[in-house]
């Protein structure tokens, strides 16, 4: 309990530090042309990264925390944007122009909390190996 603790504390930490970092380098939705200008693939390089952090301090058992930390940010995040604009059908705004990173994200944590996970196994029987 204690490592995935300590886990899920630097999987948070890693991913406040990175997405901060990609937001220094990601060039604003308004500039983008693309109609995935608010998809931001760097964001989502850095929640795999971040996740896959936890999953190498704790393991596999770390995937499912990975998933919950995800969603509690999505959560946060739509609840916070919708009190912002407090318009009628908000949400469903907000919805909309998330879903593709929202879709995106999700799996992109679990993937980078199980490379993590197989990343911790390869160590641990190396180690057994040696």
């Amino acid at each position: 309990m204690k490592r995935l603790l300590t886990a899920t504390f630097a999987a948070i930490a890693a991913l406040w530090l990175l997405s901060y970092l990609a937001s220094l380098f990601t060039p604003s939705a308004a500039a983008a042309v693309s109609p995935f200008a608010h998809l931001n693939p760097i964001g989502l390089l850095a929640t795999s990264i971040a996740m896959g952090l936890g999953g190498y301090i704790e393991g596999k058992r770390f995937i499912g925390m990975a998933l919950v930390i995800v969603c509690v940010l999505w959560i946060a995040i739509v609840f916070a944007l919708v009190q912002i604009a407090k318009p009628a059908d908000t949400l469903v705004y907000v919805l909309a122009y998330n879903r593709m990173h929202i879709a995106l994200s999700i799996p992109a944590a679990c993937a980078g909390a199980a490379m993590g996970a197989w990343l911790q196994m390869r160590r641990t029987a190396a180690r057994a190996a040696s």
